[in-house]
């Protein structure tokens, strides 16, 4: 499976969904999140290109994850690229439980978004200048939205792709919902792979969690009751969405999965 347009899936699912308490920063504050654009485009082996974001976060604030929970939201981007150059969805890596609020998913100290690049076949690697104004909410007590323009020249890189970014799902990774009806189990077996599991989920229409706290279980076996409404969906046909860390002697791997609530039309 290839992740480029499972990410664009995935990102149709994220709910932003506001906090209470929201305050805009003005210029004169002080931020608590500081953006930064690394100066090369990073190309991975299999010939992926990302734009590397990185936030440097106050200590005690936290930005978000990809599902925000029912508090903050992902940071923003808008792009100014060369002429022919498009930037994708962010990929963002495994988030950890708020010591505070383990229902919350959520980053501290610092963040390192990837972005997929496109350019033309016609580009011979010259430096390319990049900028990008971004958003964000950072929360602690209460949540503020911040904003930070970086402008950067850019040349490529060649790297290896960073760890804890989703990767496609092997087969021997097993992701089924069990049960008919509003009410079902969502199962997720990695012992196969003779590893431990978490689940982290994406807030889906029509898709219901009791918790996002997600701990791994023995064996590598995870078993989650989900609430299914078919009519909450824009289509009818909600698909549970998220990430699974697996961790194992080899090491820790990072998947997105989805999982559909319906079977498939017939043909």
């Amino acid at each position: 499976m290839l992740l480029m347009p499972r990410l664009a899936l995935l990102m149709s699912c994220v709910m932003l969904l506001m906090p209470r308490l929201t305050q805009q920063v003005s210029p004169s504050t002080r931020p608590h999140v500081t953006a930064s654009l690394a100066p090369f485009i990073l190309r991975v082996p299999d010939g992926r290109r990302f734009l590397d974001v990185n936030f440097a976060i106050e200590k005690g604030w936290h930005m978000s994850w990809r599902n925000p929970g029912d508090s903050g939201g992902p940071p923003k981007f808008e792009w100014s690229l060369p002429t022919g150059w498009s930037a994708g969805e962010p990929i963002f890596p495994v988030p950890n439980h708020l010591p505070e609020d383990e229902d919350i998913l959520a980053f501290q100290d610092s963040l390192r978004l990837l972005v997929p690049l496109t350019v033309p076949t016609t580009w011979t690697g010259e430096a390319a200048s990049v900028r990008l104004s971004a958003s964000w909410m950072t929360c602690n007590e209460i949540c503020v939205v911040e904003r930070q323009t970086v402008q950067s020249e850019l040349v490529e890189r060649a790297g290896a792709m960073p760890g804890g970014y989703p990767e496609a799902a092997p087969a021997a990774l097993v992701a089924m919902l069990r049960g008919s009806g509003a009410d079902r189990t969502l199962v997720i077996d990695a012992s196969a792979l003779a590893a431990t599991a978490r689940w982290f989920p994406d807030a889906c229409p029509g898709v219901r969690f009791p918790s996002e706290r997600m701990l791994p279980m023995p064996g590598g076996r995870i078993e989650v009751p989900v609430r299914i409404r078919e009519g909450d969906a824009p289509d009818g046909r909600p698909v549970v969405r998220g990430m699974v860390e697996v961790v194992s002697s080899g090491g820790v791997r990072v998947f997105d999965l989805a999982v559909p609530a319906t079977a498939p039309a017939a043909k």
